[in-house]
Parts: C-alpha cells; sequence; structure tokens
C-alpha cells in the first residue's frame, strides 16, 4: 500500500520533467546554439588577430615594412592617376584648331586652354614660332618641352615598380624567418606537438601573402600608367610632326 502513493507522487515530477525538456530543445537550444556560434566567430577573428599581431611582433619587423610599402603604393598610385587624368588630352581636336586659325595668334589663342601635356607643348612650339624663332631653334625648343613633359610622366614609376619586386621579397624574408623559427621548434621539441608546427607555419606564410597584396596592385597600377604614357608620347610626336609641316608651310620664304 505505502508503494503506490510514492509511485503516483512521481508522475508530476515526470511530467514536468519532460514538458522542461521539451522546451528546451525547442526553444532555448537555438537561443544557446546561436550564442555558442557567436562566441566562437569572437574566437576565430580575436585568434586571426592574435596570429597578425605576433607576426608583427617577430624581429625583423618585416609586417611593418610591409605595411608602410603599402600605404606609399597607394599613395603613388593616386598621385599617379590624378597626373594622368589632367595629362591626358585631345591632340586631333588641337591640331583641328590650329588649321582652322587664320594666324599664329588666333591659333595660340585656340589652344590656350587646351588640357593635356600635348596641348603645353603645341603652345611652347606656336610661341617660339610667332616670336620669330629660326626653323632649327623651334624644333629644338620643342623637343626641349617634350622631353621635360616625359619626365613629368615617368615620374614615381621606378618607385611603382620597385615595389612590384620588393614586396614579395620582403613577404618571403619573413616567411623564411617564420619557418625558420617554427622548424626550431620542432628541433627542440619534437613532432609530439604537430598543432605547433602548423600554426608557426600558418603564422610565416602571412607575410607572403602581404607582400602579394600589395605587388599585384601596384604591378598593374605600373603597366596600365606606363601604357598611358606610351599613349601619350605617340600622340605628342604625331602632332609636333603635323604641327611643323602646318608651321613650314605657314612661314613665308
Amino acid at each position: 500500500m505505502p508503494l503506490l502513493p510514492a509511485k503516483t507522487s512521481r508522475i508530476p515530477f515526470r511530467l514536468a520533467l519532460t514538458v522542461f525538456a521539451t522546451i528546451l530543445t525547442g526553444q532555448a537550444w537555438p537561443a544557446l546554439a546561436q550564442e555558442a556560434a557567436g562566441r566562437a566567430t569572437d574566437a576565430v577573428q580575436k585568434t586571426a588577430f592574435e596570429m597578425i599581431w605576433s607576426v608583427a611582433r617577430t624581429p625583423p619587423y618585416v609586417f611593418f615594412v610591409l605595411v608602410a610599402c603599402s600605404i606609399l603604393t597607394v599613395t603613388l598610385i593616386i598621385e599617379r592617376f590624378m597626373y594622368y587624368r589632367s595629362a591626358t588630352g585631345n591632340a586631333e581636336e588641337l591640331i583641328r584648331k590650329i588649321k582652322q586659325a587664320g594666324s599664329l595668334s588666333e591659333a595660340l589663342t585656340a589652344v590656350e586652354h587646351a588640357p593635356g601635356v600635348t596641348a603645353e607643348v603645341i603652345r611652347t612650339t606656336i610661341q617660339a614660332t610667332r616670336d620669330g624663332c629660326p626653323p632649327d631653334q623651334i624644333e629644338g625648343l620643342a623637343q626641349s618641352a617634350a622631353t621635360r613633359e616625359q619626365i613629368s610622366m615617368e615620374k614615381f614609376l621606378p618607385q611603382l615598380d620597385s615595389m612590384v619586386t620588393l614586396c614579395p621579397l620582403l613577404g618571403l624574408l619573413g616567411t623564411t624567418i617564420g619557418m625558420i623559427k617554427s622548424f626550431s621548434i620542432v628541433a627542440a621539441i619534437g613532432m609530439s606537438d604537430p598543432n605547433k608546427l602548423a600554426g608557426g607555419i600558418s603564422e610565416a606564410l602571412i607575410n607572403t601573402a602581404t607582400g602579394l597584396a600589395v605587388a599585384i596592385p601596384a604591378l598593374f597600377a605600373y603597366n596600365y600608367f606606363t601604357g598611358k604614357k606610351e599613349t601619350i608620347l605617340m600622340d605628342m610626336e604625331r602632332s609636333l610632326t603635323e604641327l611643323m609641316v602646318i608651321l613650314k608651310s605657314s612661314t613665308p620664304r
């Protein structure tokens, strides 16, 4: 007789436990899982940051050098982009305006506010012709102005080309130093813990990835600016040749 009430008294407890488990499984568990995933994500991000910071603090501090190179590369790209945007002009339009002009003064007025380095060379040439310079001196002045503009177009391009070569080499240097550090740990403690070796190698590869991340945009920008320079120089040479023919034909003998 005493056992029956005891068994009956356990039924509400079992029912409450079942309901609590159902609620926990259906509602609380997704929230807990989401919170755990968020914590895991934070842990992964913190680990990645700590890995980069560990690489940055490793002598000879190649990562900081690569960061400085990236800042310099971005500065050079922006400066050259702004320059070539203002240096580009329509050489054919300039020659057309000069042909339509009735005199040298009108031709100089027509190209006075034209943008681009070709327009600057053309203005110098027309100005020298209007001032009465001899033909051989005019050609010399035109060549001198073209050379001056060419020097301006080639400015900072060697430095940008150096970043293309230097940054991967710096990254390889940092990776090599990191590999030496990792294998020195293996030599000291053996292969009892492969995770330490894998972690050291992954940290060492950060320098190589950083160097490539700087060098690839620098290479693209260098080739782009070099192509722009060659295009402007070809337009300038063709325009000067046509201008010399126009000036010689319009000069009274």
